[in-house]
C-alpha cells in the first residue's frame, strides 16, 4: 500500500510512516484467584481495593469494538460526577445517542480511517459493540459490580461479575469493525492520538500490535499506562510480535475454575469432561437421557452422509484436526444429541464455546480411548450426558499457560523480552450486550493487567509507566501457592519459562508494594530506536535504526541473544519501601553462563533512594546454543524483587 502525501513522515504531527495494517482482536472468579476479593458476607475486600478506592475516577481507555452501554456492568449508579480533567466526546451515531454516555461510560468515539467499506456491511456507523468483543474487555477492567443472581451463563460461572477497577471510568475508542475484529493502523493510531488528548490514564488494546508502535511511545511520553496483548498464536516458539519495550505486553493462563461434564457410559462408567453444556427452561429431559453411542475417527461430511439414524445419538471424533462446527451441524440436523471431542488440553474450551443447540464436550485422550474401546466392545453402546457442574479451589492445578498464546522471543527484537507479564485468559466470564459470555485470548488477558494498572496509578498516582510494569514484573509468581512450578501447555506441557510468561503471572497485592523498581526516563527510548525527543505537541521522532542493544535499557529483564564474549549489563533500581533497607542478590544463572552481580548488596537509606549495580554475563563455552534461563532476584526479609535472565551463546554474527 503506498501512503498519501498527507501521511508524509514531514508533514507536522506525523510521528513516523508505515504501511497501514490490519490488526485483530485476540480473545468472573478471575479477580479472586487474583488476590482482589470483592467485598461479601463472607469475605472482606482485598487490601489493594480497599486502598485504591477501587479504582475510583482513573480513566481507563478501550481500543475495540465499542461498548454495549445497557450492560449492567456499565451501571453509573453511585458515581459522582464526571472527572473534571476530562476533554473527551461522546460522539453519536444511529444507534448512539448522548445519552449513552454516562457517569461510567465518560466517553466514546469511533474511527473509519482505513477500514475497507465491506467490514461496516450491517453495522452502523456508531461506538456501539456490535461485536461484543469490546463489551467483554471493557467489563473485565472496570465494570461496575453485577449481582450473583444477575451473571451467570445459563446458570453456570454464577457470581459477582466486575471489573478489576470497578469504580473507574472507561472512555471507548472503537476502532475494530466486523465480528473477526478488523483494526486497521489508521483507525487505532487515531484513537490513541485521541486517548491522549483526551486524558485516559491508562489504555488497553486487546489487540496484537505488530512490531513496535511509536503511537503508543507518544502515549507513555504522556504519563500514559500502555497494555497489549501478546498475541493468540501460541504455543509455537518466536510468534509473539508486539516488542514494544515501553508498553506492557500480557500473555494468558487459565484459572481455578473448570466446568466438569460428566458423561456417563452403559456400563455405568464415568468419564468426566469440560463443556459449557446448559439446559434451558425449554430443554427436553431427554438431553440427560442414555442414547446411543459411537466412536469415530474422523467426523467429515462423508462420514455423516452415510450415517444411520442419529437421533438421541452422542458421537465421539477422536481426531483433533477434524474442525468441531461441521460435525456439530451435521449431528445436530440428523437429530444427535451429543459431540465429544478430544483434546491434550481439555482445559481449552474455545472450541465448545460458541457450540449450540448439542452438548459439545471435551475429554483428554487416555478418557477418549477408554470410551472408545467401550463402544468396540459393547454391541450396543450407551452413553449420557449431564449439565456443566462449576467447581473451583485448591485443587485444581492452576495458573497454566494456555496453550493459545503467543509465545517469545521476538524475531525482531530478541534483546527485548516479550511478553512481560501473564494474567487469566482462558474461560473468562464477562458481559456481551445484556449478557454474559465465555471468551478466552490474550484479549482477555489484557484488560485484567489494565484494571491493576488502575489501582496502582490510584495508590501511586507519581510512578511512571515504566515503574507501574517493573512492579509487575518484578512481583509476578513463577510458581503455584504449594511452590510447584508454574505450567505452559503446548504440543507437550512443560514447566513454564520467560518466553511464555515474561516475569511470571501477575500478583496484584504484590505489586502494590514492589519494593524496589526499575524506572525508565522516556528519553532513554533514544537508546533503542533513533528517536528524536522533542517539547512539540508530537514529541517522538523515531526509525528502526539500532542505536545500541536493548539490553542495556533500564527494563526489569535482561535478554541477550547473542552472547559470544563477557559483557556486562547495569541496572538501576530506586528503593520505593521502607526508607532503610538492605537487599541482597541471589543469583541463578542461565545454563552455560557464568553471571556475577557487583555489588552483591544494595543499602538505601533517606540519602540513597537510587541504586545502580552491574551483572556480567560470561559464556562459559564457545558454542552456538539455545536459549537458557536465569533469574537475579534483590532480597531482604519482607521483599522479593526479582527478574528474568535469557541467554543465548553464539559463535557468530550470522549462523
Amino acid at each position: 500500500m503506498t501512503c498519501s502525501p498527507l501521511f508524509s513522515k514531514e508533514f507536522p504531527g506525523v510521528i513516523s510512516v508505515e504501511p497501514s495494517k490490519t490488526y485483530r482482536t485476540t480473545t468472573t472468579r478471575s479477580w479472586d484467584f487474583l488476590g482482589l476479593n470483592y467485598p461479601s458476607s463472607h469475605t472482606p475486600a482485598s487490601e489493594l481495593l480497599q486502598a485504591s478506592n477501587y479504582g475510583e475516577d482513573i480513566i481507563i481507555g478501550v481500543v475495540d469494538t465499542g461498548i454495549w452501554p445497557e450492560s449492567r456492568s456499565f451501571s453509573d449508579q453511585g458515581y459522582g460526577p464526571v472527572p473534571s480533567r476530562w476533554k473527551g466526546k461522546c460522539q453519536v451515531g444511529p444507534d448512539w445517542g448522548s445519552n449513552n454516555c454516562s457517569r461510567k461510560i465518560i466517553g466514546a468515539r469511533f474511527y473509519t480511517a482505513g477500514v475497507p467499506k465491506e467490514y461496516f456491511e450491517g453495522e452502523p456507523l456508531s461506538p456501539r459493540d456490535h461485536a461484543g468483543h469490546g463489551t467483554h474487555t471493557a467489563s473485565t477492567a472496570a465494570g461496575s459490580a453485577v449481582g450473583q443472581e444477575a451473571a451467570s451463563f445459563h446458570g453456570i460461572a454464577a457470581g459477582v461479575a466486575r471489573g478489576g477497577a470497578p469504580h473507574a471510568r472507561i472512555a471507548v475508542y472503537k476502532s475494530c469493525w466486523s465480528k473477526e475484529g478488523h483494526c486497521p493502523t489508521p483507525a487505532v493510531l487515531a484513537a490513541i492520538d485521541d486517548a491522549i488528548h483526551d486524558g485516559v490514564d491508562v489504555l488497553s488494546l486487546s489487540l496484537e500490535m505488530s512490531e513496535n508502535s511509536y503511537g503508543t511511545l507518544h502515549a507513555v511520553l504522556k504519563g500514559i499506562v500502555m497494555v497489549h496483548t501478546a498475541g493468540n498464536a501460541g504455543p509455537h516458539m518466536q510468534t509473539i510480535r508486539d516488542t514494544s519495550p515501553w508498553a506492557i505486553t500480557v500473555a494468558a493462563t487459565n484459572i481455578d475454575r473448570p466446568f466438569d461434564t460428566v458423561i456417563t457410559l452403559g456400563n455405568k462408567q464415568q468419564i468426566v469432561g469440560q463443556s459449557l453444556y446448559y439446559q434451558g427452561k425449554k430443554s427436553s429431559s431427554s438431553r440427560s437421557s442414555f442414547g446411543d453411542f459411537g466412536c469415530l475417527r474422523s467426523c467429515t461430511a462423508e462420514v455423516f452422509d452415510g450415517a444411520q439414524d442419529l437421533k438421541g445419538a452422542i458421537l465421539l471424533c477422536n481426531d483433533q484436526r477434524e474442525a468441531l462446527f461441521p460435525a456439530a451441524q451435521y449431528l445436530m440436523d440428523g437429530g444427535g444429541t451429543g459431540l465429544i471431542i478430544v483434546s491434550s488440553t481439555p482445559d481449552d474450551m474455545r472450541p465448545v464455546t460458541d457450540c449450540e443447540g448439542i452438548a459439545c464436550v471435551v475429554v483428554n485422550i487416555d478418557d477418549a480411548e477408554r470410551m472408545c474401546q467401550y463402544s468396540e466392545d459393547t454391541s450396543s453402546a450407551q452413553a449420557k450426558i449431564e449439565p456443566a457442574g462449576t467447581v473451583t479451589g485448591k485443587e485444581i492445578l492452576a495458573p497454566k499457560v494456555a496453550i493459545f498464546s503467543s509465545r517469545g522471543p521476538s524475531v525482531t527484537y530478541p534483546a527485548i523480552l516479550k511478553p512481560d507479564i501473564a494474567a487469566p485468559g482462558a474461560n473468562i466470564l464477562a458481559a456481551k450486550q445484556d449478557g454474559y459470555v465465555f471468551k478466552s485470548g490474550t484479549s482477555m488477558a489484557a484488560p485484567h493487567v489494565a484494571g491493576i494498572a488502575a489501582l496502582l496509578k490510584v495508590l501511586h498516582p507519581y510512578w511512571s509507566p515504566a515503574a507501574i510494569k517493573s512492579a509487575m514484573v518484578t512481583t509476578a509468581h513463577v510458581t503455584d501457592e504449594r511452590g510447584m512450578p508454574i505450567m505452559a501447555e503446548g504440543i507437550s506441557r512443560k514447566i513454564a519459562d520467560p518466553f511464555d510468561y515474561g516475569g511470571g503471572t501477575i500478583n496484584p497485592c504484590g505489586a502494590a508494594h514492589p519494593g524496589l523498581i526499575y524506572d525508565i526516563d522516556p528519553s532513554d527510548y533514544s537508546k533503542f530506536f533513533k528517536c528524536t525527543i522533542s517539547n512539540k505537541r508530537t514529541p517522538v521522532d523515531c526509525n528502526t535504526t539500532t542505536m545500541q542493544p536493548a539490553y542495556y535499557l533500564n527494563l526489569p529483564s535482561i535478554s541477550v541473544p547473542d552472547l559470544r564474549h563477557p559483557i556486562t549489563v547495569s541496572r538501576t533500581v530506586t528503593n520505593v519501601g521502607e526508607v532503610n533497607s538492605v537487599y541482597h542478590a541471589a543469583v541463578q544463572s542461565p545454563a552455560g553462563v557464568k553471571m556475577e552481580v557487583v555489588p552483591p548488596v544494595l543499602v538505601f537509606d533517606a540519602t540513597n533512594k537510587v541504586q545502580t549495580y552491574q551483572v556480567k554475563l560470561s559464556p562459559m563455552w564457545k558454542l552456538h546454543g539455545y536459549y537458557t534461563f536465569g533469574s537475579l532476584t534483590w532480597h531482604n526479609d519482607q521483599k522479593t524483587v526479582r527478574i528474568p535472565i535469557v541467554t543465548r551463546l553464539t559463535i557468530e554474527e550470522f549462523y
